[in-house]
């Protein structure tokens, strides 16, 4: 709710100034409770929360398996481009590769991903993680 402040009132009555500062007090809280509050709310439900490192985890390694998953599909087109065909020992071989590759960098990234987590956690339970750290759009 947007409050006008009429600064030329402070000098209206013998109360005039007190009513000014409690209409200025009255709007600047609601600002506050508009623009801020929410930011405050969020960040005290990332804090608190017990899934919010497994959910990152979870996030990171599903983006490395579609990565992986587009590359495998770029490396086929790639081959079949070229008229290559594969043995089928080959096939198991590049497979393999894939599959070992997938595997590490899945777990590397949902490990970076929890710690990273636990990381904002505790910066906004010891105050080291103000609104200014939020983006835009969080």
């Amino acid at each position: 709710m947007a409050y006008y402040v009429d600064p030329s009132a402070a000098f209206s009555g013998d109360q005039g100034a007190s009513t000014v500062l409690g209409q200025l007090s009255r709007a600047q809280w609601d600002d506050w409770k508009a623009r801020f509050q929410p930011y405050v709310g969020k960040l005290a439900s990332i804090a608190t929360s017990d899934s919010y490192a497994g959910e990152q985890a979870a996030t990171a390694a599903e983006s490395v398996n579609k990565s992986f998953d587009s590359a495998n599909k770029g490396l086929q087109m790639q081959q079949q481009g070229m008229g290559l065909t594969l043995s089928p020992a080959q096939q198991a071989a590049q497979d393999r590769k894939m599959q070992i590759g997938r595997a590490s960098a899945s777990v590397d990234a949902s490990n970076n991903a929890r710690i990273s987590a636990r990381d904002l956690q505790e910066q906004i339970m010891s105050g080291g993680m103000g609104l200014a750290g939020l983006r835009q759009g969080n």
